[in-house]
C-alpha cells in the first residue's frame, strides 16, 4: 500500500511540474522575450536618431525618427516635428560633412519598455577660469511608440537673458 502511494505522489508531482512548465512560465518567458526584442528595437531607433540627427547635426533627418505629434519637454523647443525642425534648423543650417562627424560616447544607455535614456559626459569650462574644465553628466530620455520617437525629456533650462 505504501509503495502505491509513493508512485501516485510521484505521478501527481511529475504531472504538476509538466503543467507548470507549459502554461504560465512558458507564456511569461515568451512575453519577456518579445519585450526584450521591442526594447532592442527602441534602443536601436534612438541611437540611430542621435547619430544621424544630433551627431551629424542634420535636422532634415528628424522626420525619419520623430512622430508628427512628438511631445517635447525641453522649454526651448516647441512640441511636434515642426517645432523640432524650426528650432534645430536655426542651430544647424547645414549638416556636418561625413569627416567632421564625431560620434557621441554614451556613459550609459538604459532601456525599459518604451523608454530609452542616453547619458553622456560633457566637458565644460570652469566658471571664472576658462583654462580649466570640469565634467558634467547630461541625459536625454525618449519614449518610443510604433517605431517613432513620441516624447523627449532633458534637463534643459531657458537661457539667462542679461
Amino acid at each position: 500500500m505504501r509503495r502505491s502511494s509513493i508512485i501516485r505522489f510521484a505521478a501527481v508531482a511529475m504531472t504538476s511540474l509538466a503543467l507548470l512548465s507549459t502554461t504560465p512560465r512558458s507564456a511569461l518567458a515568451q512575453a519577456a522575450s518579445q519585450l526584450s526584442q521591442a526594447e532592442a528595437a527602441n534602443k536601436a531607433l534612438v541611437l540611430d536618431f542621435w547619430a544621424k540627427v544630433f551627431d551629424a547635426q542634420d535636422w532634415t533627418r528628424a522626420k525619419d525618427y520623430l512622430a508628427d505629434d512628438y511631445i517635447q519637454h525641453n522649454p526651448n523647443v516647441a512640441s511636434g516635428l515642426a517645432g523640432f525642425n524650426a528650432y534645430f534648423s536655426k542651430i544647424w543650417p547645414n549638416p556636418k560633412s561625413a569627416t567632421a562627424i564625431i560620434a557621441t560616447e554614451f556613459v550609459a544607455v538604459v532601456t525599459q519598455g518604451d523608454l530609452v535614456q542616453l547619458v553622456m559626459r560633457r566637458s565644460r569650462a570652469e566658471p571664472g577660469n576658462e583654462l580649466k574644465t570640469y565634467d558634467s553628466y547630461w541625459f536625454d530620455l525618449f519614449r518610443v511608440k510604433d517605431g517613432k520617437i513620441v516624447e523627449h525629456w532633458d534637463p534643459a533650462l531657458k537661457p539667462v537673458r542679461n
